[in-house]
């Protein structure tokens, strides 16, 4: 997870999912906000992976600016419907469910949201 919160927001939130995340990358940890690239390149190293071998879930299309810097492959879920800011990277899908995030980690082609 990479997130702006602060290291005690996170905690809390994370507690709140019941799921057991390899990383968390906070902006007070990383040392800057998304969508500066530093955060989401944090996390690729703490989880010694490289960019072509992830998918990040953006819960803001603000994601996909910093995302994009580093060739990460992201899903945008866009669970409000909002319209994209100009110029806004392409993602690999732009969906209001999750459940298509499934096909790209498979190693498919998105299905159409």
């Amino acid at each position: 997870m990479v997130t702006n919160c602060s290291e005690a927001l996170a905690a809390t939130a994370v507690a709140c999912t019941d799921i057991d995340f390899d990383v968390v990358v906070t902006a007070e940890r990383a040392g800057y906000y998304k969508p500066d690239p530093r955060p989401y390149e944090q996390a690729l190293a703490e989880l010694r992976m490289t960019a072509n071998r992830c998918v990040f879930v953006a819960g803001s299309a603000y994601d996909l600016f910093g995302a994009s810097k580093i060739g990460l492959p992201t899903f945008w879920h866009d669970r409000i419907g909002i319209e994209p800011p100009p110029n806004i990277p392409e993602p690999l899908a732009h969906c209001r469910s999750l459940h298509p995030v499934l096909d790209p980690v498979r190693g498919g082609e998105p299905k159409p949201c």
